[in-house]
């Protein structure tokens, strides 16, 4: 499994609104190979809010093909947001090990 990341601080107050962005993203979820998305929000208070984009994947490769497709482009199109502070933090990573709990736990 493969998993990338991107950080984003945006101006304090600007939070919903960027929220609005990704939760009507659309088109990765279709996209051969792709296994999750997170939107996830730094619990903490600052300056700035700050914002952690988590995808996951089966394979880097079918990461770099989402990257390159149409539903990508379409997705990072249009005009910069005045309120995103800087550029985004790119991350990406490979799952050594996870653990989660037993289906029958819990319910």
């Amino acid at each position: 499994m493969f998993v990338a990341t991107n950080r984003l601080k945006v101006k304090k107050g600007h939070g919903p609104e960027l929220e609005g962005r990704f939760r009507h993203r659309g088109g990765v979820e279709l996209e051969t190979g792709f296994l999750g998305f997170e939107f996830w929000k730094l619990d903490k208070e600052a300056e700035h809010e700050e914002y952690l984009v988590v995808t996951h994947w089966e394979s880097k490769e079918a990461h770099t093909r989402w990257t390159q497709s149409d539903s990508f482009r379409r997705a990072h199109s249009g005009p910069p947001a005045d309120f995103i502070l800087g550029h985004g933090e790119f991350s990406a990573y490979g799952v050594v090990f996870s653990s989660r709990p037993p289906a029958s736990a819990g319910g």
